[in-house]
């Protein structure tokens, strides 16, 4: 009983450790405060709620024996330099380029890589104004001084190409985030009638990036328009954030933290030598600790699948058809030939 309550203690310490160092991170990288922006304290409070809460979520998942298997494998590989080589080339083929999206559709592909990197532009842009580490000092009459965490970082003229893209990053990120939301929103109301597609987690996160963007993009709009209007609009673009930042870790979203253990899997798989095979057809499973880490888990759990483990998903299947055909006295899988029940006899 003491071990797993210090089992379950670990993630709740990992999310107090990890915040109380944003915390100070903020505190330092603000110039003691001194470039925290009051009015942005709202998202500050935020970040920090979803600090904890998704660093929570994630420890919970890699101190899991079966994920912890795959980050043990993360870290050893830190120390190995083939090893190293091999889980970054990985990386910038999964995760930067998200090629395996590619494998399935161009279009697909393009319109993740608009959603996931303008998602990812726009967090890179808030959350140092937010904590304020990034703030900018006039530098003449038509340039400014770029600085970050107290330290200046660069310069660059308001007319030129740097300051274009430094006025409008967010702009750019924003349309990104609305191309790829509404191709996703578009193809789920296609296949609306299939079950599942318009489930409330696969919905809730592209709807709120998307009205995130929306909102975004009216704030120069609005400001136009008057005082009055820019206050609104700046009020819902906030609610719409802080309620992203704040159901992240429990969202579809919170998989940005949890696919690089597919790097640590990609590595097992290429370095394993001990693997376990399917007891019916000897097809390879997974690497044997990995699997016997998934049963010591699920047995602790309280399930008990009687040696199913052992089977690869394709004898599974026909497990399970076997079965029904008994039950139902139908038949729901080929038969050997010698086997099969004439068609007039049958009748």
């Amino acid at each position: 009983m003491r071990h797993e309550s210090v089992r379950a203690s670990h993630p709740a310490r990992t999310a107090a450790e990890t915040t109380a160092v944003l915390i100070a991170a903020i505190y330092l990288g603000s110039g003691r405060l001194a470039h925290f922006d009051a009015a942005l304290a709202g998202y500050c409070g935020a970040t920090l709620v979803a600090c904890y809460a998704t660093a929570y979520q994630v420890a919970a998942f890699w101190h899991r024996r079966p994920s912890a298997f795959y980050g043990r494998a993360l870290v050893t590989a830190a120390r190995h330099p083939r090893q190293l080589a091999r889980v970054l080339r990985a990386a910038g083929r999964d995760m930067a380029a998200q090629r395996f999206i590619a494998r399935r559709s161009r279009l697909r592909w393009l319109a993740h890589m608009s959603l996931a990197w303008g998602t990812l532009l726009g967090f890179a842009v808030t959350l140092p104004l937010v904590w304020g580490w990034l703030h900018f000092e006039s530098a003449g009459d038509h340039s400014y001084r770029v600085v970050f965490a107290s330290l200046p970082v660069g310069h660059f003229a308001t007319d030129g190409a740097s300051g274009w893209l430094v006025f409008h990053a967010l702009h750019l990120a924003g349309i990104a985030v609305v191309v790829g939301a509404t191709y996703f929103l578009a193809v789920r109301f296609r296949l609306r009638r299939q079950p599942g597609v318009t489930d409330r987690f696969h919905l809730a996160p592209v709807l709120l990036l998307l009205a995130i963007a929306l909102t975004g993009l009216a704030l120069p709009i609005a400001a136009s328009l008057g005082q009055p209007w820019f206050r609104l609009a700046a009020l819902v673009h906030e609610a719409t954030v802080i309620t992203l930042l704040v159901s992240l870790p429990y969202g579809k979203l919170v998989h940005l933290f949890i696919r690089p253990l597919h790097l640590g899997a990609q590595l097992v798989r290429a370095m394993s030598t001990e693997f376990a095979i399917c007891r019916c057809c000897a097809a390879p499973l997974a690497p044997a600790e990995q699997l016997r880490g998934v049963e010591t888990m699920l047995t602790a759990q309280g399930f008990r699948f009687a040696g199913h483990q052992q089977l690869c998903p394709a004898c599974r299947r026909r497990q399970l058809a076997t079965v029904h055909s008994h039950l139902l006295g139908a038949q729901f899988q080929p038969q050997p030939a010698m086997r099969r029940v004439p068609f007039r006899q049958a009748a």
